[in-house]
């Protein structure tokens, strides 16, 4: 009888404690989510094109004969409908390269039908259920993608893209680099009153390392922008990244 006893308050306690935390995870995103400052969608710069999804952003940049985005946003839907407005058509997407496989990056891949899909090797992990993402919680996984390199180099449609290996954010965490000029950081970092700063701590899997990542990325040469998934952009990265101890 006590045996049976003991089993049955664990048992309660185990159903206790998974439905705090699936209560409580919802309310920390609500609350985390609610300082971010994503852009509108809109045409940033000449060819460069954002994104509005609820709380975050991804790119469409046009090149030669169609165009790239970087990441695909936090609703099919919604990435379609915003993408319409700008008249661009999904379907003229020709590669997508994902800065990591967190949900509000990923939800619009299938639109692309006729696009590649990039992310970091480093990356694979989290959708082929190796590593949770927080908790019991695990990425989805991908029917087809094919996998980067640091530092390694695609060209699509006349863009040459750069990979850089930036982990911290997950453990994969990829930013690019178009033509030596454009930089697209996801969650690697945010901008804050235009100066470079962790990411949200909540929702980091490493933040010391993704800090050695954004030193990293402080040491670019021939920057002009920066794009973030969260907090906007800056012209000025030399601004930026004053205070990262480059």
């Amino acid at each position: 009888m006590k045996k049976t006893t003991k089993r049955t308050w664990m048992a309660f306690l185990v159903i206790a404690l998974l439905l705090l935390l699936i209560g409580w995870y919802p309310f920390r995103m609500y609350q985390e989510t609610q300082k971010m400052s994503p852009l509108a969608t809109q045409e940033i710069i000449k060819g460069i094109y954002v994104i509005k999804d609820s709380f975050v952003n991804c790119y469409i940049i046009k090149g030669n004969n169609g165009y790239i985005a970087v990441d695909a946003g936090n609703s099919r839907g919604q990435v379609k409908q915003e993408m319409q407005k700008l008249s661009i058509d999904h379907q003229k997407v020709l590669a997508v390269f994902l800065t990591h496989s967190d949900s509000d990056h990923v939800a619009a891949l299938d639109l692309f039908t006729h696009a590649k899909i990039y992310f970091s090797k480093d990356e694979e992990q989290m959708i082929n259920g190796e590593t949770p993402r927080f908790a019991l919680f695990k990425n989805k996984k991908m029917a087809r993608y094919e996998l980067l390199h640091n530092g390694q180099i695609k060209y699509v449609s006349g863009l040459q893209v750069k990979g850089i290996a930036t982990p911290g954010h997950t453990p994969g965490s990829m930013c690019y680099l178009i033509n030596d000029t454009y930089l697209f950081v996801g969650d690697t970092m945010s901008l804050k009153n235009g100066k470079a700063d962790l990411f949200n701590e909540f929702f980091n899997m490493d933040s010391e390392t993704q800090r050695h990542s954004v030193k990293k990325l402080a040491a670019l040469k021939k920057l002009r922008y920066i794009f973030t998934g969260h907090y906007g952009f800056t012209d000025n990265p030399v601004t930026a990244f004053k205070d990262t101890g480059r």
